[in-house]
């Protein structure tokens, strides 16, 4: 009990991470969400809890979507997405990548959900992101002629990444399975693939980049296993290779009769072994996978790193009330944590929650749920057969937030629930750590000390390093230097204490010189065009450039699209040759705001004496260029029409603004009071006079209402009815006048009054 009470206390300091150790908590996510069965119907929601009140935003950057958020300790808040965030189609660019940033670490899961169709995944946080991905799927189906396929999206978090595919199957766009090609997409932009037919399937697609990335991998409708009718839709987000572990627990999903498993290698010639109450074991190549049911807990190892899934099936199968189709990758029990917050969905109908809780046996009845041990909480303990050094319990839970913590060597959980017709799925107690990584440098300079980090806990791990120069070290973390140039072989042998098991690393490390690199000359640009950095070429080195804008880039030569002028200022390049930076060199980016001419709304004018006019001036610019041919800085507008003017600044960036110009004044009118048509040529006639009037309708009526006279074309009043003149007098008369007001618009008026006719 004493070493089990340290370790909660060194725990509870925080000191299990060396800082490199990554969790699915995080400041700074990228997801999206794939083309679902009921297309611009589902709902979208993004789930986030934090053990501190914080606040953070949500947006689809290319798209102008945004909405903050705030989130009290240990609470759920959830967010609506728009019906914008669904990815539809296959093979094509799209601005779908939803970005969510936040003050103080949170948890972050997505759920998409539609009438009984329903899934959700754990989002890692950008820093726990890769470059090289396996694709985990399942096959889709084909109903009544229409296929619903296998699918995968991609979201890139940085401008400029390039994206290699190389296809495990036939997609919708033609093309085949065998099949590399490439992608470039700015950060936002998304890349949904989705499988030619039902049958097709997109598991062991390699993704890979120049630079971290975001992977989802799914279905958008299927049967899990192939022949149990009832389907769903699937959602997971993929972790990265070097995440992937060599050790893993599986527990069953409460009520099911079986769960369907799939086993991915990462390398060719992988030995994976699985212990249950019977033993099988595979040879595997890189991509390859095979797929397995059981209804019982069981223990995988292989001698390369996997990914392995778990599957619930289908309720038509499943001899279980409620449930359907859904995915979850499964932990390594190497990315245990000492504390996980979960959150379990009551979303669609969502009626039944649990966790899956593994701890090692000698620590799992000491493990805190919710502020309980498991076993004063009174959970079934069961141990895993194949491995009795591990032990899970099944817990029933209400949806909402729920904290496990672990005294000793951590914890592995999972979330789930059932509906009717329903299921969700998803891993969310574990790290995210790169354990696959080699942990020893590639070398350093001559006369610099070179600092040698696993990134592991010196709590679960002990370590033992032959610097290959005479030194040896048993630290987690430490600096050396070496007195002179070559190459040292460097080994590491690192103990998981918790595991019992041995892994060694070895690498030749080069101890060289110092170079020099030099970069591109200073560079100015107008905002919005692209800009291209380079630096010399040093040979076998790579590159590393920071800048404004938390600018990073590992190309030779980085190229900055639609640059905006908060991208001006220095960039700062550096190679490695062997581990071994070089001296830095800078170039120096200045970004012209685009000009801003402004020429006003569009403008109604009216020009009723021909010799006034409208002046147009955008401001203060060195150059014009005017849609009429003119070039002064100011122009006279005499007449209606589109006019735009395009302007340059003193370094030849061009801003552009136009005008609509119409012409037009309100209607006037005038009606006279008396008219005598005695062909003296004054007053002859009588009607309706003004200016811009459209149409009038005139009627003339005598004092009992009898209709003398109509015009609907302004024909004006001669004082004659029948062809013979009408006595002097009094006389109604009644017009409808169309015509405009003020503002330019139509209208229509009905006037009244009288005239007298004399003679």
């Amino acid at each position: 009990m004493r070493k089990r009470k340290l370790l909660l206390l060194i725990c509870l300091l925080g000191s299990w991470s060396t800082g490199i150790s990554q969790t699915n908590e995080g400041t700074d996510f990228w997801f999206a969400f794939m083309e679902h069965l009921d297309i611009n119907q589902n709902t979208m929601v993004a789930m986030i809890t934090s053990k501190r009140n914080t606040t953070g935003e949500i947006s689809i950057p290319n798209q102008g979507w945004s909405e903050t958020f705030a989130v009290q300790a240990n609470e759920v808040t959830v967010i609506n997405l728009p019906r914008s965030a669904e990815t539809l189609g296959s093979e094509s660019k799209t601005n779908t990548g939803v970005h969510l940033t936040s003050a103080e670490p949170v948890s972050v899961y997505i759920h998409q959900f539609f009438n009984m169709r329903s899934e959700a995944t754990v989002v890692l946080p950008a820093e726990t992101l890769g470059k090289d991905y396996f694709v985990m799927s399942y096959q889709g189906v084909n109903i009544q002629g229409v296929e619903y396929p296998s699918e995968f999206i991609i979201v890139a978090k940085e401008d400029d990444t390039l994206i290699n595919i190389d296809l495990s199957d036939d997609t919708s766009r033609g093309k085949t399975a065998g099949t590399s090609f490439s992608v470039r997409l700015n950060a936002g932009e998304t890349y949904q693939v989705q499988s030619r037919l039902g049958r097709d399937d997109l598991t062991g697609t390699r993704v890979s980049g120049d630079k971290n990335f975001a992977l989802f991998g799914g279905a958008r409708w299927t049967e899990v296993p192939v022949s149990c009718a009832f389907r769903d839709n699937l959602l997971e987000q993929m972790y990265p290779i070097d995440a992937f572990g060599k050790q893993f627990v599986t527990v069953p999903h409460f009520g099911m009769r079986y769960d369907v498993f799939r086993v991915l290698a990462s390398e060719n010639n992988t030995r994976v072994e699985i212990r249950g109450t019977t033993n099988r074991e595979y040879m595997l190549d890189a991509g390859e996978y095979i797929e397995y049911t059981s209804s019982v807990s069981s223990y995988i190892f292989g001698d390369k790193p996997l990914l392995v899934a778990q599957y619930i099936i289908g309720s038509t199968c499943s001899g279980y009330s409620v449930g359907d189709p859904s995915m979850l990758l499964l932990n390594s029990i190497e990315q245990t944590r000492d504390t996980v917050t979960l959150f379990n969905s009551a979303f669609q109908n969502i009626s039944e929650n649990f966790i899956n809780v593994i701890a090692q046996t000698s620590e799992i009845d000491f493990v805190q749920f919710d502020g309980m041990t498991l076993a004063e909480r009174g959970e079934q303990i069961s141990s895993v057969a194949g491995n009795e050094d591990f032990s899970y319990a099944t817990v029933r839970v209400n949806p909402g937030a729920h904290t496990i913590i672990s005294e000793g060597c951590g914890v592995i959980a999972t979330a789930y629930g059932y509906g009717n017709l329903e299921s969700y799925a998803y891993s969310g107690g574990a790290s995210f750590s790169k354990i696959n990584a080699n942990p020893i440098p590639e070398g350093g300079c001559l006369n610099d000390t070179i600092t040698f980090d696993p990134g592991l806990s010196p709590l679960r791990y002990s370590f033992f390093w032959d610097l290959g120069d005479g030194t040896t070290s048993t630290e987690a973390k430490f600096d050396h230097y070496y007195a002179s140039l070559g190459s040292y072989d460097v080994m590491v042998i690192i103990e998981d204490n918790c595991l019992n098991t041995i892994d060694t690393q070895y690498r030749d490390l080069k101890v060289t010189l110092r170079k020099a690199v030099d970069s591109d000359p200073d560079v100015l640009a107008c905002e919005g065009e692209m800009i291209s950095l380079g630096a010399t070429d040093l040979n076998g080195a790579r590159y590393e450039w920071k800048g404004p804008a938390n600018f990073i880039s590992e190309e030779q030569f980085p190229r900055l699209r639609n640059t905006k002028p908060n991208q001006s200022g220095t960039y700062e390049v550096i190679g490695i040759i062997s581990g071994c930076a070089t001296f830095p060199a800078f170039t120096d980016v200045k970004i012209i705001p685009t000009p801003e001419p402004e020429l006003g709304p569009d403008t109604i004018i009216c020009i009723r004496n021909r010799t006034l006019a409208y002046n147009l001036y955008p401001g203060t610019f060195a150059r014009y260029e005017w849609s009429t041919g003119q070039i002064g800085e100011q122009i006279t507008i005499k007449r209606e029409g589109n006019y735009e003017v395009k302007v340059f600044d003193e370094y030849g960036c061009v801003g552009i603004d136009s005008i609509g110009i119409i012409e037009q004044c309100p209607t006037r009118i005038y009606v006279p009071n008396a008219f005598s048509p005695n062909h003296d040529g004054i007053n002859d006639t009588f009607n309706v006079l003004g200016t811009d009037i459209t149409s009038i309708h005139l009627q003339i009526f005598d004092r009992w209402g009898n209709l003398l006279f109509e015009s609907k074309d302004n024909t004006p009043w001669n004082g004659r009815f029948r062809d013979q003149w009408v006595a002097p007098g009094v006389y109604v008369w009644m017009a409808v006048v169309e015509g405009f007001d003020e503002e330019a618009k139509p209208y229509s008026e009905q006037l009244s009054g009288s005239v007298t006719l004399v003679k």
